[in-house]
């Protein structure tokens, strides 16, 4: 038997606009879909905020207050140049700084909390005051600078960004204006070009991050994965058509509109529209698509019509709810590195003791079940338990914000995390021991690009054997150091100290069991303290006092630390 689709009434439309969002805006907004089917067309993701000025206004005067009470000190007056009344060289000297300081501070907010940016930024400014003074800057001490935040190729590519205009444009303010022109300095893409463009020069250029990306698509009631093509031009879109109306543009070209909005979308989204929303307290949530879901939801309203299936929308994929049973508790942001110490996510599990309706979850509502039955599809996803807690008490059977917000929570669609591969390494420590009893430390540096950037580490050697033995590791790693030639350094020179410990460090995308092998040639050996191995990579020696002060990922250092603990005991004279 073929089963009936719900179908939204067909309304009287305007000439089709389908523009540049891609969808046709239709002659009223769309009904809200009823969840968990969602049925609709692709014009349900019309941005009600293009139509509601009184909401896009109370989001400005929202952040408004916001500035007030959360300063930054990347967050500044707009400069505009038309009414500076002083020199008009100093006008654009300001606006360069201005310009280089919201350039540093967006690269910086990149994966790590605004918390932890803070004084980064203002030791970085202190140091580097303008873009010029950081294009003349050592490329150690900036990445000396940036240790602890992370990432360090964000760091190398902002020292390379400061070069390459300082080196092409106008020497009073060489940070392009315009988007366009951002994009074609290295190390800056889409976003932050976005960023800075609108935030210092007040063009209405729109920016998408992680935040920005999940209130949109609350907003739009897109269920998608934003981390895809097709759903991330949608709101690329959405998000340039939202500031150009929102800033007047193009009969106003510059103000400080565009920044403004631009601000509050990433503030909304990473302190009311968070993965876990407080919708209460959100000044858009009356145009939010999601948020209508999730009262419908609550009121358990049921789809009066049926929709014809070559009308339904190309955008969204099938709403999945599972993930209401097990709610993380934990933060959103990943750093480069995660020690092996942390503590997992806190999940709060809701025991499923019979099959009900997804809006007795948030209603407390019987359970009793519907003689309309949902498709086979949905019962797994609404097989959730009214009664998770004996103490918990039922809530009003109003639509209450709060209810609807773990609804707006599985907006946009989780993607699926790949599990990260696994990969074993020999770190070799090589010390160079004196005869009074001094020692210096060979180390190298990393490739200008990936992860690690440029950053110091001692020499290490993927080992390719599973479950490899510790003979085997040794073996393995004798065979790396007299790959390195070091000079006249014969192997029988070479004393092995043992392997000191094994470390397991994660990465996002990887899980690296680092093997750390300790050798010690003495330097009686003839070896001069400058026998570095052939090149490249470009490699040093250090003394044990200045090893605490390279710029060592987190990982390295640890290796490092594991081996100054054994420096002064006993059994290593």
């Amino acid at each position: 038997m073929t089963r009936r689709i719900p179908k939204t009434p067909k309304k009287p439309t305007k000439p089709e606009n389908v523009n540049a969002l891609g969808v046709t805006e239709p002659a009223e907004p769309d009904l809200t879909a009823i969840p968990p089917s969602r049925h609709h067309v692709d014009s349900y993701h019309w941005p009600l905020l293009l139509s509601k000025p009184a909401t896009c206004d109370a989001l400005l005067k929202w952040f408004e207050g916001i500035e007030e009470e959360r300063e930054m000190p990347w967050r500044k007056k707009w400069i505009d140049l038309e009414a500076w009344e002083g020199d008009e060289e100093d006008g654009r000297k300001e606006l360069a700084t201005r310009a280089y300081e919201v350039w540093v501070s967006e690269i910086m907010l990149q994966q790590t909390r605004v918390s932890t940016v803070i004084s980064y930024f203002n030791n970085w400014i202190s140091k580097w005051p303008t873009v010029q003074d950081l294009a003349k800057a050592n490329h150690d001490e900036v990445l000396s600078a940036w240790k602890g935040l992370g990432y360090y190729s964000r760091a190398t590519r902002l020292h390379q960004g400061a070069q390459d205009v300082v080196k092409k444009r106008d020497k009073i303010c060489p940070v392009p204006g315009t988007a366009q022109e951002l994009k074609e300095v290295p190390g800056i893409g889409p976003y932050t070009a976005g960023a800075i463009s609108s935030i210092a020069f007040g063009e209405a250029e729109p920016l998408l991050d992680g935040n920005v990306a999940r209130v949109l698509s609350r907003q739009l009631g897109l269920y998608a994965d934003v981390k895809e093509k097709k759903p991330v031009d949608f709101l690329w879109k959405v998000a340039g058509r939202l500031v150009q109306q929102v800033s007047g543009y193009p009969e106003i070209r510059r103000s400080a509109v565009p920044g403004q909005w631009n601000q509050a979308l990433m503030e909304l989204g990473s302190t009311i529209c968070t993965p876990r929303p407080k919708c209460d307290e959100c000044p858009i949530r009356n145009t939010c698509r999601a948020f209508a879901e999730g009262q419908m939801l609550v009121e358990k309203k049921r789809p009066s019509s049926v929709l014809d299936i070559e009308d339904a929308c190309s955008l969204c994929e099938q709403l999945d709810t599972e993930d209401l049973a097990t709610t993380s508790l934990g933060g959103e942001v990943e750093d480069e590195e995660v020690e092996k110490k942390a503590k997992p996510g806190k999940k709060r599990k809701l025991e499923i003791k019979e099959t009900n309706k997804i809006s007795h979850y948030f209603s407390g509502g019987s359970s009793k079940t519907r003689s309309n039955a949902p498709s086979e599809n949905n019962e797994n996803l609404e097989a959730l338990s009214a009664n998770s807690s004996k103490k918990r008490k039922s809530p009003s059977t109003s639509a209450d914000p709060k209810s609807s917000a773990l609804y707006c929570s599985l907006f946009p669609k989780k993607a699926v995390k790949k599990k990260a591969r696994e990969e074993e390494c020999n770190v070799c420590v090589i010390e160079l021991r004196t005869s009074n009893g001094d020692s210096k430390w060979l180390i190298e540096q990393r490739p200008a690009k990936g992860l690690l950037a440029s950053l110091w580490q001692f020499p290490q050697d993927t080992i390719t054997m599973s479950e490899a033995s510790a003979s085997y590791r040794r073996t393995s790693a004798q065979r790396f150091l007299s790959a390195l030639s070091l000079h006249d350094v014969e192997s029988k020179d070479v004393e092995y100290k043992g392997e000191t410990g094994s470390l397991t460090h994660i990465f996002s995308h990887l899980r690296l069991t680092m093997h750390v092998q300790w050798f010690r040639i003495p330097a009686d050996t003839g070896a001069p303290f400058d026998a570095t191995g052939a090149g490249p990579p470009k490699r040093k020696w250090v003394n044990t006092e200045a090893m605490d002060h390279e710029t060592l990922s987190t990982g390295m250092r640890r290796c490092w630390e594991l081996v100054k603990s054994q420096l002064s005991t006993p059994s290593s004279p």
